[in-house]
C-alpha cells in the first residue's frame, strides 16, 4: 500500500487488535477490578481530565508481561505499539506520569493484588488446598563497589557537615550583600542548586550511617566478625552472596504460590535474608486477604524452625518442610528393629555424621518415649539428666538432656564423643516431637508425591519473574518502594496466569460449541 494514499474510510483502533489478542483479555479482567481507593486520590474539578487509574494501571502491568518495565519504555510503547496504544485507549502518556503512578499507590497496588487472587479464588483457580512458600535474591538498585562501614560514614558526613557549613556561609554573606545593593534578598524561599545537591547528599549519608550502625550493632555479639558495610546509595539492602559470584547489594523478595493453578496468593520482600521469619506473617496475611487459611504448606529447610512448625500446628495447618542438619537416612543401621542390641560392626560406617563435628550424629540415636531416653549404637541407654535452655535470637527455647554413663571403654567413643568430653550427651527441645512427625509426613509415598510439588508451585514464580519479566534487579530504592515494585510485579504475574487460563477455558468450549 502507497503510503501517500488517503483512505475513504480508516480502521478504527478497535478493528487495528484482533479479537483473540491476549491484551482484550487483560483489559477485560481489569474491567472487572474494583477502582475506587484509585478514583478517590483525583480532584475532578481542576485541571484537565485525568486519566482513569485503571488504563494507568493496565500499561504498567501489561508492560511488565512484555517484559518492558522502563518508564521510557513504556512511553515508547504508548505511541508506537499497537497493542499498547489500544489499551491506552490512543493517549500519550509521559514517563514522568508513568513513574510517578508506579510508586505513588502502595496500597492500592496491595489491593489490586488481592483481588487478582479472589478472582481466581470465585473461578476455582485457588483453592488453598497446597500452598508453598519461597525466597529468591534481586539485587537492589546500588553499586556493589559504593558500600562502606559506619566509621567511614561518619567521617564522611562530618567532612560533608563542614562543606555544607562554609556554603550556607557563604550564601548569608551573598544575601547581605544582595540586601544592601537591591533592597530585598533574592530567591528567598529556594536554596541555590549547589547547596540543594549537598543537601541531598548529608541526609543520604545520615541515613547510611544508620543502617550501618544498627547492622554493627547486631553482629557486635558475633566472635571476631568484620565490620559490616551498607551500600550507600540503598542502605535498606544487605550485601549477600549472588549465584552470578561474589557479593552485591540484594532484597529477599517472597512469594507464596497456590498448587491449584500456580497462581500467587502472598507475597513480601525482605531486607535481610531470614526467610525463615516470613512464613507465618505470610500464611496469617493469605488468611485475612481470602478469608480461608491454607490447609497445606510446602517450603524448604530455610523455613523447618520450631517455631514456624508450633505456629502451623496452632493454626491447624499441615506442613511438609524440609527440615536442615536432619541426617537420617533410609538405610539408617540405628535405625534397628530392638535398639537396646547394638548395631552390627560392619555397619559401623553407614551410622549418620555430623558434617561439622565429623562425630555421630544425633540421628544415629534412637529416641525411646515410654522410656524417656535414647538408645546409642552399642545398645547402652541414655537417661534423662535434667531441663536446660538455649538462647536463641528472639526467644529462650527449653530442652532436656539425655547422657550415656558408659562411654568410657566403648568401641565407638572415638567417633561418638568430642574432645576431651567424658560422656555422650543427645538433647531434645520442646519442637522434636513435631520435627519427628514432619519427618514421618515426608517419608510416606504421598509425602513424598506432595512434597514434589513444592518446586513447580515456589520456584516457577521466579523464573517467570525474573526470566520473562527481566525482574532481576530492582528500579527503586528504599524498602518501602521496593515492596511496592515487586507487589506490582506479583500482580503483573497473576494477570499473566489469568489471561492464559481463562483463554485456554474460553477456546474449550468454542471448540465443544463449534
Amino acid at each position: 500500500m502507497d503510503r501517500r494514499q488517503v483512505s475513504m474510510f480508516s480502521p478504527t483502533l478497535d478493528a487495528s487488535i484482533p479479537d483473540d489478542h491476549p491484551v482484550r483479555l487483560f483489559d477485560e479482567i481489569l474491567g472487572l477490578c474494583d477502582w475506587r481507593l484509585w478514583e478517590g486520590h483525583y480532584v475532578l474539578v481542576m485541571g484537565q481530565p485525568p486519566i482513569h487509574p485503571r488504563v494507568m494501571a493496565g500499561v504498567i502491568l501489561y508492560g511488565m508481561t512484555q517484559g518492558i518495565r522502563s518508564s521510557r519504555r513504556l512511553e515508547w510503547a504508548c505511541g508506537n505499539a499497537m497493542d499498547f496504544l489500544w489499551l491506552a485507549e490512543g493517549r500519550t502518556i509521559d514517563h514522568s506520569t508513568l513513574c510517578g503512578f508506579r510508586t505513588r499507590f502502595r496500597r492500592e497496588i496491595k489491593a489490586l493484588f488481592r483481588q487478582t487472587a479472589e478472582v481466581a479464588m470465585r473461578m476455582g483457580m485457588v483453592r488453598l488446598n497446597q500452598v508453598a512458600l519461597d525466597g529468591t535474591k534481586v539485587k537492589a538498585n546500588s553499586s556493589r563497589h559504593a558500600t562502606a562501614t559506619a566509621e567511614t560514614l561518619a567521617e564522611r558526613l562530618a567532612a560533608l557537615d563542614a562543606e555544607v557549613e562554609k556554603m550556607l556561609s557563604a550564601c548569608e554573606e551573598a544575601d547581605r550583600q544582595e540586601d544592601d545593593l537591591f533592597g530585598q534578598r533574592v530567591s528567598p524561599n529556594h536554596l541555590p542548586r549547589e547547596l540543594s545537591d549537598l543537601k541531598r547528599r548529608q541526609e543520604k549519608l545520615r541515613e547510611a550511617l544508620s543502617s550501618a550502625r544498627d547492622k554493627e550493632a547486631a553482629s557486635s555479639s558475633a566472635a571476631g566478625s568484620k565490620k559490616p558495610k551498607v551500600p550507600v546509595a540503598d542502605p535498606a539492602s544487605s550485601i549477600q552472596p549472588n549465584k552470578e559470584g561474589g557479593y552485591a547489594p540484594n532484597y529477599t523478595p517472597m512469594a507464596m504460590g497456590d498448587g491449584e493453578k500456580g497462581l500467587l496468593v502472598g507475597e513480601d520482600v525482605l531486607a535481610g535474608q531470614d526467610e525463615g521469619e516470613a512464613l507465618v506473617p505470610m500464611v496469617d496475611q493469605v488468611a485475612q486477604d481470602l478469608g480461608d487459611r491454607p490447609q497445606e504448606v510446602l517450603a524448604d529447610g530455610a523455613y523447618g524452625s520450631g517455631q514456624n512448625l508450633a505456629a502451623l500446628d496452632e493454626r491447624g495447618m499441615e506442613g511438609l518442610i524440609a527440615l536442615e542438619q536432619r541426617m537420617d537416612r533410609p538405610d539408617n543401621p540405628a535405625r534397628r528393629a530392638d535398639p537396646a542390641q547394638p548395631v552390627a560392626a560392619e555397619q559401623w560406617d553407614k551410622l549418620p555424621r555430623n558434617p561439622k563435628t565429623k562425630k555421630l550424629d544425633r540421628s544415629a540415636f534412637v529416641y525411646d518415649g515410654q522410656a524417656d531416653g535414647y538408645w546409642c549404637p552399642m545398645g547402652h541407654r541414655l537417661g534423662f539428666v535434667g531441663l536446660r535452655e538455649k538462647r536463641r535470637v528472639k526467644q529462650r527455647v527449653g530442652y532436656r538432656l539425655y547422657r550415656c554413663g558408659q562411654c568410657v571403654g566403648c568401641p565407638l567413643r572415638p567417633e561418638c564423643v568430642q574432645g576431651k568430653t567424658k560422656y555422650r550427651t543427645v538433647s531434645r527441645d520442646e519442637y522434636e516431637p513435631l520435627r519427628e512427625a514432619m519427618d514421618a509426613r515426608r517419608k510416606t509415598p504421598e509425602g513424598r508425591k506432595r512434597y514434589s510439588r513444592r518446586k513447580w508451585i515456589a520456584e516457577t514464580p521466579f523464573a517467570v519473574l525474573k526470566g520473562l519479566l527481566g525482574l532481576r534487579q530492582f528500579l527503586l530504592r528504599g524498602l518501602a518502594k521496593v515492596r511496592t515494585e515487586w507487589t506490582w510485579a506479583c500482580t503483573a504475574f497473576n494477570l499473566m496466569k489469568l489471561v492464559r487460563e481463562i483463554g485456554r477455558l474460553r477456546g474449550r468450549l468454542a471448540a465443544m460449541l463449534g
